[in-house]
């Protein structure tokens, strides 16, 4: 008896190889169709997570920024939303639109307004976007200091130090802060 595939039943002679297990063998082709079903699989599992990533991320910056006084920034956000994460062909892009509307956050919260900087830092955070997160709550950590909201300032300081943000570069924040009181007080 021949050795064949015994999967699809070719031969050595119908085929490149055929790899032999203990009682069976295998062609490479065989082989080959299998991987790419796998392959496949991931491709669908990896689709479908980032689907359900973007849906969450969609739904928290959609929560996060209901909770925000947006008065006219209010077209800028129905048009992230509509976006949504995706790029249509000819279509603004996400970040375009996300950068507009950040933008826009800037104008309409006040420099010192730091219970807001600090909630837009931790929704900043949840999406990913570390640097941005970490400018806010940097901007709020240190508006919270200089009001001497102590109890708002520690929050902000567990946060980022939570969040893993670099030590160095909040301890130079806070010292600045405190020197510039220094001066004003001086």
């Amino acid at each position: 008896m021949k050795p064949s595939c015994a999967f699809c039943g070719r031969s050595k002679s119908e085929i490149k190889d055929l790899f032999s297990g203990p009682e069976l063998f295998i062609c490479n082709e065989c082989i080959e169709a299998y991987n790419a079903r796998l392959h496949q699989g991931e491709v669908e599992t990896g689709r479908a997570l980032r689907e359900e990533v973007e849906k969450v991320v969609s739904d928290g910056f959609r929560k996060i920024v209901a909770n925000l006084d947006l008065g006219r920034l209010h077209a800028k956000y129905q048009l992230l939303m509509k976006v949504k994460f995706k790029e249509e062909p000819g279509g603004p892009t996400f970040q375009a639109v996300f950068d507009e509307f950040k933008r826009g956050v800037q104008q309409v919260i006040a420099a010192d307004d730091y219970q807001t900087r600090y909630d837009l830092g931790i929704a900043y955070h949840e999406m990913g976007l570390k640097e941005d997160a970490f400018r806010e709550l940097i901007s709020g950590l240190r508006y919270a200091l200089r009001h001497k909201d102590w109890e708002k300032g520690m929050d902000i300081l567990s946060a980022i130090f939570y969040m893993g943000y670099d030590p160095k570069r909040v301890i130079e924040v806070v010292a600045e802060v405190f020197k510039e009181r220094e001066v004003s007080a001086g």
